[in-house]
């Protein structure tokens, strides 16, 4: 995945989604803004088992046909313990980096910060 995205971050504009740990670094030495959608563990279980429920054995709209949703007790034991090992590597990279941080803490603000962008374009 390194290699994959070495190019990619390399670029004058890129957009990439998703808190891939062992690339994180490297992203964060190219970003100049992080989105980080800081929202309560409770919501995010509650939507990863949504997801499940709702695509259980197919694939969903946003991911790659050969990937069906499934039930996963690793990832979702991961969400659950964010807070435990995953935010404090998080926030300790994001801390030293000189990216804008853009911290939503409610799926509220985020949609308050979307829609001031749409009316700006």
């Amino acid at each position: 995945m390194r290699a994959a995205l070495a190019p990619i971050v390399a670029s004058d504009c890129w957009l990439i989604d998703g808190n891939y740990g062992s690339t994180m670094e490297a992203r964060l030495k190219r970003a100049d803004t992080v989105v980080y959608l800081d929202y309560p563990i409770t919501l995010c279980l509650w939507r990863a088992a949504k997801r499940v429920w709702l695509y259980r054995g197919r694939s969903r709209p946003d991911m790659a046909e050969d990937c069906p949703e499934r039930f996963d007790l690793d990832f979702f034991w991961y969400i659950a313990n964010w807070n435990k090992h995953a935010r404090p590597r998080t926030e300790n990279l994001i801390q030293g980096s000189e990216a804008s941080i853009l911290r939503f803490k409610t799926p509220r603000q985020l949609d308050r910060w979307l829609s001031k962008l749409e009316s700006r374009s």
